[in-house]
């Protein structure tokens, strides 16, 4: 059994409207900082003329959409998730899964899920969910092949029972990541008929969002201002709903947006940023909220082409960086360190002693200019080489980091090459080729984020030989067939302990081999008005949901 290859673009094409935001590498927090004074500023009342609870947000950018088709954004996220229902939902810590639409579910074999779904479950304009619709949702995502249908790779099919409301998963091969699928945005569940009634139109500003969730929305202008108000046929509870109208402003200036939340404009803004940081650190009346996430902010190094083909000229390379200096001056004071191989510290909660003894085993590096020349003597390359590394504008600082770094071996030099930010994931992906077909980089930076907390989620995307291909997520194009059968026996396996000994396994062959840099971990950051409270997930991505935020009491 091959493990299945995640070729489509549209995975990492989600990334490119996201703040990357980073933090403190100690889990999740709830903290407010008043050292540096407290703003004279009142806080944003917390109801309006109705004597409804309204909670404003922020944002730098508006949704792409309020369809999960085109989820290609945190704003869309953030947003138009709230809308709709997922079969299952990730649990507070994101290690499993628990009831949503579905009730109950059960894996009857190694390619075979169940799905009980619930009676009386309306849509939020009073329609019932009717298993017609949760078949239709599903199949758009599976046979048009859209934003995040690569989750569905191993789905064989999917079939309905209306008399039972039992939903049948068949699987291809065994695909123990499967488990998480159903809480992801591909099986958010929509209202067939609306969807086809509006066509093109529909999850637009001149459309509508036809879900199960707990809020709905009610009006979008384009460019300024989104509404969405509780959903009164929400199958969860309405009245379990602390927040009755959320109010969603773009205000694309990060500046701007953090004065707006000083003065209480705004309540809750997502992403905070070093430029910005110091203006909600000199407020009492916003908690920073802080939770390690799943996204991986690292060096990825061609080994297709001259030079880094050599591995002893990426291991070169690899001892000019001190990635305590990178941490600390890029990522600022919401940053942690990362080891060798792209895997955040989030992502290793199964059996955290096993990890930590792999890693203590592995190879590591750190910046030795005299160890540096002693893997350049052992390249291909001993007096030295140039290397072109991709850019853009909003990492050219770091770009120019590193340079500083490299350069300063005296053999090594690092060229920058600056590319459009509207263009930079066609040359990383490969859909921007050199003259002789072959990617265009000798080295880029970027970032990832994982659809869960499973290593899978991360070393399957980015180190499977399988996905170095045109529009592939193996950014690095290295293959390691060994490495590869590891990575497919602990997707195969439910069993912990044979997952961790594959997984750990192929952790030491990517340490030694070192196809990538993970420079730092990306910590996801909430500014909130302390008039609400708000506990992060490590699963932003698919588990931030305003029914989780609260008035403080």
């Amino acid at each position: 059994m091959k493990a299945y290859e995640m070729k489509n673009l549209k995975k990492v094409a989600a990334f490119t409207a996201a703040l990357l935001m980073v933090g403190i590498p100690t889990g999740c927090s709830n903290t407010a900082d008043t050292s540096s004074g407290s703003s004279t500023a009142s806080a944003a009342a917390t109801t309006d003329e109705n004597g409804e609870t309204v909670l404003k947000v922020g944002y730098t950018r508006e949704p792409s959409s309020f369809d999960p088709a085109d989820f290609t954004s945190v704003a869309s996220c953030f947003a138009g998730y709230d809308c709709y229902d997922t079969l299952l939902n990730f649990t507070a810590d994101g290690t499993d899964v628990e009831p949503a639409l579905a009730e109950s579910w059960e894996q009857v074999d190694d390619t075979t899920y169940t799905y009980k779904i619930r009676e009386g479950v309306k849509f939020a304009d009073g329609n019932e969910l009717t298993m017609d619709d949760v078949l239709f949702s599903l199949n758009r995502v599976k046979e048009d092949g859209y934003y995040m249908s690569y989750l569905f790779a191993s789905v064989e099919s999917f079939e309905v029972d209306e008399a039972t409301r039992t939903l049948t998963v068949h699987l291809s091969h065994p695909d123990s990541t499967w488990k998480y699928v159903p809480a992801a945005s591909p099986c958010c569940i929509m209202e067939k008929s609306v969807v086809e009634a509006e066509g093109d139109k529909y999850g637009s500003a001149e459309g509508s969002a036809a879900g199960t969730g707990p809020y709905k929305l009610v009006s979008w202008a384009s460019g300024s201002e989104i509404v969405m108000e509780k959903n009164e046929n929400w199958w969860g509870g309405s009245d379990n709903l602390d927040i009755d109208r959320i109010e969603f402003y773009i205000i694309e200036d990060e500046s701007a947006l953090a004065l707006a939340a000083k003065s209480g404009q705004v309540d809750l803004v997502y992403g905070i940023s070093n430029d910005v940081k110091s203006v909600y650190d000199s407020t009492d009346k916003i908690n920073v909220i802080t939770c390690e996430g799943t996204t991986a902010n690292y060096i990825a190094f061609n080994t297709a082409k001259e030079p880094f083909n050599d591995v002893n000229a990426r291991k070169a390379v690899i001892s000019c960086i001190d990635k305590s200096q990178v941490t600390s001056v890029i990522g600022g004071a919401y940053a942690s360190e990362a080891g060798t191989v792209v895997l955040p510290s989030s992502m290793m909660y199964m059996d955290k002693d096993m990890w930590d003894k792999t890693i203590s085993e592995s190879a590591s590096y750190s910046q030795d200019y005299d160890k540096a020349a002693e893997y350049l003597a052992q390249s291909a390359y001993p007096d030295g080489f140039s290397f072109d590394y991709i850019c853009n504008s909003n990492n050219k600082k770091q770009a120019e980091f590193l340079k500083s770094m490299i350069d300063a071996s005296g053999y090594i030099t690092m060229n920058i090459v600056e590319v459009p930010s509207s263009e930079y994931f066609s040359y990383m992906y490969g859909y921007t080729l050199d003259e002789n077909e072959n990617r265009y980089y000798d080295a880029v930076g970027t970032y990832m984020m994982s659809d869960y907390l499973d290593p899978y989620g991360l070393l399957g995307t980015m180190y499977l030989g399988s996905n170095a291909v045109q529009g592939g997520t193996n950014q690095a194009l290295w293959t390691n067939a060994e490495a590869d059968g590891y990575l497919d026996a602990a997707l195969s396996s439910d069993d912990v302990s044979v997952k961790m000994d594959n997984y750990t396994k192929a952790y030491k062959i990517y340490a030694d081999e070192c196809p990538y840099l993970d420079l730092y971990t990306g910590i996801d950051t909430y500014a909130l008005n302390t008039n609400f409270t708000y506990s992060p997930s490590p699963m932003f991505w698919y588990n931030f949901t305003y029914a989780d935020v609260h008035t403080a009491k």
